[in-house]
């Protein structure tokens, strides 16, 4: 009987402090040079950080690589310490925008993400909870 108790506790627990749902990214369009990431956020009930990194391969001197972010159709400003552009930087390439959303009922954020590049190759873009 108490191992019942047990579990039955545990499970309650996990249920009230799970992680919230991951938000689903698509690519809305792509052109040989650039690309539109649309990434819906689940109703967030509390305040919560995201990060949006893109990677890139193969820079060089020439090479010019950036991201544009909005939410909701609205420009979205970047914490500090992000990195939304960059230019002639060797090797391995990652740019990326950290921002907070604030918790609101029947709230569904959108994020929009233009990637763009030249004389690099686009490698792969995520979208993490922080």
């Amino acid at each position: 009987m108490r191992s019942v108790v047990l579990v039955l506790a545990f499970l309650t627990y996990s249920s009230l402090h799970a992680a919230p749902p991951l938000p689903t990214c698509t690519e809305e369009a792509q052109t040989y040079d650039s690309k539109v990431v649309l990434c819906a956020i689940p109703q967030l009930t509390e305040t919560r950080s995201y990060r949006f990194i893109a990677r890139f391969s193969g820079g060089h001197d020439d090479t010019r690589a950036s991201i544009q972010t909005s939410l909701d159709g609205r420009p979205l400003t970047c914490e500090d310490g992000r990195k939304t552009e960059s230019f002639a930087e060797d090797g391995d390439i990652s740019l990326n925008c950290r921002f907070v959303l604030s918790g609101a009922p029947g709230i569904h954020p959108s994020l929009r993400v233009t990637v763009r590049w030249s004389h690099a190759e686009y490698t792969n873009f995520e979208l993490e909870g922080l």
